[in-house]
C-alpha cells in the first residue's frame, strides 16, 4: 500500500474535475452523435404532399358502406329521372326547333323571291351603267394597277422591317430570360454554399472552443499539481537541510565536549567519532536516496504530463475529426435535403399536371353532356371514391 503525499482533499478535487471533464466530453459527443444520427437516417415519414390531397386509406365500415349503397342508388334514381326529363326537355326542343326552322324555311323562301326580282332589276339597271362605265374603268384599272403595285411594293417592304423588329425583340427578350435564369441559379448556388459554408465555419469554431476549453482546464490542473509538487519538494528539502544542520551543530558541540575531556577518554572519543562518522555517511546516503526518490518524482511527474498532453492531442484529433464528420454529414444532408425538395417538387407539379388534366376533362365531359345529368354523376363519382 503507497503512502501518500499529498492532502485527500487536493486529490478529490483533483479526479473530480478530471471526472467532469470526462463527463463533459461524453455528453457533447453523444449530442454530436444523436445530432448526425437525426440528420443521416430516414424516417420514411408521411410525405406532405399525401397529407395536402386529403386522400385517405382508411377502410369504411359496413354501416358506411351501407349508407353509401343507398345513396349511390338514390343518386342513380335521380340521375334517371333527370335523364328523363333531360330527354323530354330534348324532344319537346328539336320539335320546337324543328317548327322553327320550318317558319324560317319559308321566310327564306320568300326572301329569295323578292332578292330575285331585285337582283334582275338591279341587272338591267347596272347593264345599261356598264356600258357608260367601261372606259372610266379601263382608265382607272390602269392607275389602280400602278398604285396597287407601289402600294405591294410598300407592304412588302413594311412587313420585311416589322419581321426583322419582331425577330430582333424575340431575341432581345430570349437573351434577357436566359441571363435572368443564369444569374437565378447563380444565386441559388452561391446561397446554398455560403449557407454550407457558415455552417462548417460554425462547426470547426464550436469544436475550437470546446478543443481550447479542455486545454484551458487541463493546463490549470497541471499548473496546480505542478505547484503543489514544488511546494511538497520545497518542504522536504527545507526539512533535510534543518537535519542536516542540526547534525552539524550535535556533532560540534560533541567533537567540544570530546575534545575537553581527558586523555583517558581519547579512545572513547575516537570510537564516538567512528559512530559519528557512520551516522553522516547513513545521512549522505539517505539524503542521496530521498534526493533520488525526489529525481524520480519529478520523472514520474514529466512522464504523466506527456502522458496527459498526448492524452489532450488525441482527444483535441477526435473532436476536430468528429467536427469533420458533422460538416461532411450536414454537407450531404444538405445535398440530400435539395434532392428530396426537387423530388417532392417534381411530384407536386406531376400531381397538378394530373389533377388539371382530370380536371379538363371533367369539364369536356360535363360540356358534352347536360347539367341536370352531369352534377349527380359527379357526386356519385366522389361517393364511390371515398
Amino acid at each position: 500500500m503507497t503512502v501518500p503525499h499529498e492532502s485527500w482533499a487536493h486529490v478529490h478535487a483533483k479526479n473530480q474535475k478530471r471526472f467532469n471533464l470526462q463527463l463533459a466530453a461524453g455528453l457533447g459527443l453523444l449530442g454530436a452523435t444523436v445530432t448526425v444520427f437525426v440528420n443521416t437516417i430516414f424516417f420514411n415519414g408521411t410525405p406532405s404532399f399525401l397529407k395536402d390531397t386529403g386522400y385517405s386509406t382508411k377502410t369504411p365500415t359496413l354501416e358506411e358502406l351501407e349508407a353509401a349503397r343507398i345513396a349511390l342508388e338514390e343518386e342513380k334514381e335521380e340521375a334517371e329521372a333527370a335523364k328523363l326529363a333531360a330527354e323530354e326537355a330534348k324532344e319537346a326542343a328539336k320539335v320546337e326547333a324543328e317548327r322553327l326552322a320550318a317558319e324560317e324555311e319559308a321566310a327564306k323562301i320568300a326572301e329569295e323571291e323578292a332578292r330575285l326580282a331585285e337582283e334582275a332589276e338591279a341587272e338591267a339597271a347596272a347593264l345599261r351603267a356598264a356600258e357608260a362605265e367601261a372606259a372610266r374603268v379601263a382608265a382607272e384599272e390602269e392607275a389602280a394597277r400602278v398604285a396597287a403595285e407601289e402600294a405591294r411594293i410598300a407592304a412588302e417592304e413594311e412587313a420585311a422591317r416589322v419581321a426583322a423588329e419582331a425577330a430582333r425583340i424575340a431575341a432581345e427578350e430570349e437573351a434577357a430570360r436566359v441571363a435572368a435564369e443564369a444569374a437565378r441559379i447563380a444565386a441559388e448556388e452561391e446561397a446554398a454554399r455560403v449557407a454550407a459554408e457558415a455552417a462548417r465555419i460554425a462547426a470547426e469554431e464550436e469544436a475550437a472552443r470546446v478543443a481550447a476549453e479542455a486545454a484551458r482546464i487541463a493546463a490549470e490542473e497541471e499548473a496546480a499539481r505542478q505547484a503543489a509538487e514544488a511546494e511538497r519538494i520545497a518542504a522536504e528539502e527545507e526539512a533535510a537541510r534543518a537535519a542536516a544542520e542540526a547534525a552539524r551543530i550535535a556533532a560540534e558541540a560533541e567533537a567540544a565536549r570530546i575534545a575537553a575531556e581527558a586523555e583517558a577518554a581519547r579512545i572513547a572519543a575516537e570510537a564516538e567519532a567512528a559512530r559519528i562518522a557512520a551516522e553522516v555517511e547513513a545521512a549522505r546516503i539517505a539524503a542521496e536516496a530521498e534526493a533520488a526518490r525526489i529525481a524520480a518524482e519529478a520523472e514520474a511527474a514529466r512522464i504523466a504530463a506527456e502522458a496527459e498532453a498526448a492524452r489532450i492531442a488525441a482527444e483535441e484529433e477526435a473532436a476536430r475529426q468528429l467536427a469533420e464528420a458533422a460538416r461532411i454529414a450536414a454537407e450531404e444532408e444538405a445535398v440530400r435535403a435539395s434532392v428530396e425538395a426537387a423530388r417532392i417538387e417534381a411530384e407536386r407539379l406531376a400531381m397538378e399536371e394530373e389533377a388539371a388534366k382530370a380536371i379538363t376533362a371533367e369539364a369536356s365531359q360535363n360540356t358534352l353532356e347536360p347539367e341536370s345529368e352531369a352534377v349527380p354523376k359527379t357526386e356519385a363519382k366522389k361517393i364511390v371514391e371515398e
